[in-house]
């Protein structure tokens, strides 16, 4: 079996669907004909846009798919309940596009902003892994970079997962780059035919 080039790896969006489930205790008064509505809007309180064991869940993304028969236990029932979520785990060697915020002599601070405006992830770039990188030295702010993920941290309730990441030159730079050499070396050869 072939091992994939790093430098080939596809980058994705940093959410995966998952299904969890959660025990739910609702007071007696909430039980009835908008049960899932219930469900849905007490676990998204307790955990959309913030971090749980799983990862970081996307505001907006609960979706109930099914719930036991209620427990009674003195006032309350309890439930058992099946919910669909997008949720934000970054794994080590994962690549993430992301926006650089603030540069510093101790390195880049960057962000991964998603479609509802939420920030799942922080990255930290470390100057000190990028010692002999010119492509380090070029990044400017409120720039998109790509980035290969070395460390992950976050705790329960955290509003962002934190990663330490380490800079992937973009294949499109590159090509410019080169493209501009070989126009450069072009134009110097047709001037040099030009003066003969």
């Amino acid at each position: 079996m072939q091992r994939q080039d790093k430098s080939t790896r596809k980058i994705y969006g940093v959410y995966i669907p998952s299904l969890l489930t959660m025990k739910v205790v609702l007071p007696i008064t909430e039980v009835g004909k908008n049960m899932k509505e219930n469900l849905e809007k007490i676990i998204s309180k307790r955990n959309e846009g913030k971090c749980i064991a799983e990862g970081f869940i996307r505001p907006g993304s609960i979706k109930v798919i099914r719930y036991s028969s209620g427990v009674v236990n003195n006032r309350n029932i309890e439930f058992e309940t099946v919910f669909e979520c997008m949720i934000c785990h970054p794994v080590e060697g994962m690549l993430i596009e992301c926006d650089t915020k603030t540069i510093t002599k101790a390195g880049i601070h960057a962000e991964v902003i998603d479609s509802t405006g939420s920030t799942p992830i922080t990255v930290f770039i470390a100057r000190d892994h990028h010692y002999n990188d010119k492509y380090f030295g070029e990044i400017r702010e409120n720039t998109k970079i790509t980035v290969r993920v070395i460390g992950v941290r976050f705790e329960l309730n955290d509003p962002y997962i934190c990663v330490i990441g380490k800079l992937i030159e973009n294949k499109d730079n590159k090509k410019e780059k080169r493209g501009g050499r070989i126009n450069i070396l072009e134009d110097d050869d047709e001037e040099e035919q030009e003066e003969e």
